[in-house]
Protein backbone atom coordinates (compact mmCIF):
# COMPACT_ATOMS: atom_id res chain seq x y z
CA UNK A 1 0.00 0.00 0.00
CA UNK A 2 1.31 3.42 -0.93
CA UNK A 3 0.45 6.22 1.43
CA UNK A 4 2.10 9.46 2.53
CA UNK A 5 2.32 11.07 5.95
CA UNK A 6 2.06 14.87 5.86
CA UNK A 7 1.74 17.60 8.42
CA UNK A 8 -1.84 18.47 9.35
CA UNK A 9 -2.83 21.77 7.76
CA UNK A 10 -6.15 23.57 7.18
CA UNK A 11 -6.32 21.94 3.73
CA UNK A 12 -6.76 18.51 5.37
CA UNK A 13 -9.07 19.30 8.30
CA UNK A 14 -12.28 18.36 6.49
CA UNK A 15 -10.82 15.05 5.29
CA UNK A 16 -9.51 14.21 8.76
CA UNK A 17 -12.93 15.02 10.25
CA UNK A 18 -14.47 12.63 7.71
CA UNK A 19 -12.12 9.89 8.93
CA UNK A 20 -13.30 10.53 12.50
CA UNK A 21 -16.88 10.38 11.22
CA UNK A 22 -16.22 6.88 9.89
CA UNK A 23 -15.31 5.61 13.37
CA UNK A 24 -18.51 5.52 15.49
CA UNK A 25 -17.23 2.45 17.39
CA UNK A 26 -14.41 4.64 18.77
CA UNK A 27 -15.82 8.17 18.89
CA UNK A 28 -19.24 9.19 20.16
CA UNK A 29 -21.46 11.56 18.15
CA UNK A 30 -20.32 14.70 20.02
CA UNK A 31 -16.66 13.84 19.45
CA UNK A 32 -17.21 13.08 15.74
CA UNK A 33 -19.42 16.06 14.98
CA UNK A 34 -18.14 18.83 17.27
CA UNK A 35 -15.03 18.14 19.31
CA UNK A 36 -12.67 16.52 16.81
CA UNK A 37 -13.37 19.06 14.03
CA UNK A 38 -12.51 21.88 16.46
CA UNK A 39 -9.37 20.17 17.77
CA UNK A 40 -8.20 19.46 14.21
CA UNK A 41 -8.13 23.22 13.63
CA UNK A 42 -6.13 24.07 16.75
CA UNK A 43 -3.83 21.12 17.50
CA UNK A 44 -0.72 20.13 15.60
CA UNK A 45 -0.65 16.77 13.92
CA UNK A 46 -0.23 14.64 10.84
CA UNK A 47 -2.44 13.03 8.25
CA UNK A 48 -2.06 9.93 6.11
CA UNK A 49 -2.97 10.25 2.45
CA UNK A 50 -3.80 7.69 -0.20
CA UNK A 51 -3.38 9.89 -3.26
CA UNK A 52 -5.32 12.98 -2.24
CA UNK A 53 -7.71 11.15 0.10
CA UNK A 54 -7.17 11.54 3.86
CA UNK A 55 -7.21 8.03 5.34
CA UNK A 56 -5.82 8.73 8.81
CA UNK A 57 -4.89 11.46 11.26
CA UNK A 58 -3.25 12.13 14.60
CA UNK A 59 -3.46 15.35 16.64
CA UNK A 60 -0.84 16.45 19.15
CA UNK A 61 -0.53 18.98 21.96
CA UNK A 62 2.04 19.61 24.67
CA UNK A 63 0.94 19.40 28.31
CA UNK A 64 2.52 18.20 31.56
CA UNK A 65 5.94 18.02 29.91
CA UNK A 66 4.78 15.48 27.34
CA UNK A 67 3.56 15.47 23.78
CA UNK A 68 0.02 14.14 24.04
CA UNK A 69 -1.99 12.44 21.34
CA UNK A 70 -5.34 14.20 21.31
CA UNK A 71 -7.06 12.10 18.68
CA UNK A 72 -6.04 9.43 16.23
CA UNK A 73 -8.02 7.51 13.67
CA UNK A 74 -7.64 5.51 10.49
CA UNK A 75 -10.49 4.81 8.05
CA UNK A 76 -11.72 1.23 8.70
CA UNK A 77 -10.87 0.05 5.17
CA UNK A 78 -7.22 0.91 5.90
CA UNK A 79 -6.87 -0.72 9.33
CA UNK A 80 -3.97 -3.14 9.87
CA UNK A 81 -1.83 -1.67 7.08
CA UNK A 82 0.76 0.17 9.19
CA UNK A 83 -0.86 3.60 8.93
CA UNK A 84 -1.46 4.06 12.67
CA UNK A 85 2.11 2.95 13.35
CA UNK A 86 3.39 5.50 10.80
CA UNK A 87 1.30 8.27 12.38
CA UNK A 88 2.69 7.46 15.84
CA UNK A 89 6.17 7.42 14.26
CA UNK A 90 5.57 10.94 12.96
CA UNK A 91 4.46 11.94 16.48
CA UNK A 92 7.70 10.47 17.90
CA UNK A 93 9.70 12.56 15.40
CA UNK A 94 7.68 15.60 16.51
CA UNK A 95 8.78 14.85 20.10
CA UNK A 96 12.43 14.59 19.08
CA UNK A 97 12.30 17.86 17.13
CA UNK A 98 11.03 19.61 20.27
CA UNK A 99 13.38 17.90 22.71
CA UNK A 100 10.49 16.23 24.55
CA UNK A 101 11.16 12.64 25.56
CA UNK A 102 7.65 11.34 26.30
CA UNK A 103 4.68 10.70 24.04
CA UNK A 104 1.39 10.07 25.86
CA UNK A 105 -2.26 9.33 25.23
CA UNK A 106 -5.31 8.13 27.12
CA UNK A 107 -7.94 5.57 26.29
CA UNK A 108 -10.74 3.45 27.69
CA UNK A 109 -9.45 1.33 30.56
CA UNK A 110 -8.99 -2.40 30.34
CA UNK A 111 -11.59 -3.07 33.04
CA UNK A 112 -14.16 -2.37 30.31
CA UNK A 113 -14.52 -5.15 27.75
CA UNK A 114 -15.12 -3.56 24.36
CA UNK A 115 -13.47 -5.06 21.28
CA UNK A 116 -12.58 -1.79 19.47
CA UNK A 117 -10.69 -0.52 22.51
CA UNK A 118 -9.15 -3.93 23.23
CA UNK A 119 -7.57 -3.48 19.77
CA UNK A 120 -6.63 0.14 20.56
CA UNK A 121 -4.83 -0.84 23.76
CA UNK A 122 -3.08 -3.75 22.02
CA UNK A 123 -1.93 -1.34 19.31
CA UNK A 124 -0.38 1.08 21.81
CA UNK A 125 1.19 -1.71 23.88
CA UNK A 126 2.76 -3.15 20.70
CA UNK A 127 4.45 0.22 20.17
CA UNK A 128 5.96 0.24 23.66
CA UNK A 129 3.42 2.39 25.50
CA UNK A 130 2.86 1.58 29.16
CA UNK A 131 0.13 2.56 31.61
CA UNK A 132 1.19 5.35 33.98
CA UNK A 133 -2.19 6.26 35.49
CA UNK A 134 -5.62 4.71 35.93
CA UNK A 135 -8.70 6.60 36.99
CA UNK A 136 -12.42 6.13 37.37
CA UNK A 137 -14.64 8.67 35.66
CA UNK A 138 -18.28 9.72 35.85
CA UNK A 139 -18.65 9.24 32.09
CA UNK A 140 -20.83 6.15 31.49
CA UNK A 141 -19.22 5.71 28.06
CA UNK A 142 -15.74 5.62 29.63
CA UNK A 143 -16.03 4.52 33.27
CA UNK A 144 -12.29 3.83 33.51
CA UNK A 145 -9.57 5.76 31.75
CA UNK A 146 -5.93 4.77 31.41
CA UNK A 147 -3.11 7.10 30.51
CA UNK A 148 -0.30 5.59 28.50
CA UNK A 149 3.17 6.90 27.73
CA UNK A 150 6.23 5.93 25.78
CA UNK A 151 9.77 7.24 26.23
CA UNK A 152 11.15 8.66 22.99
CA UNK A 153 14.92 8.54 22.49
Amino acid sequence: MNYQIKELSPKYVKGAAAVAGSLPAWFDADSRQRVIPIDLRYQDGFIALDGEKVIGFITLFVAEGRVNIGWMGVTPDYHYQGIGRALVGAAADYCKQRGIDELATYTLGDSVEYAPYDATRAFYYSLGFEVYRRSRTDNPGCPEEIKLKKVIR
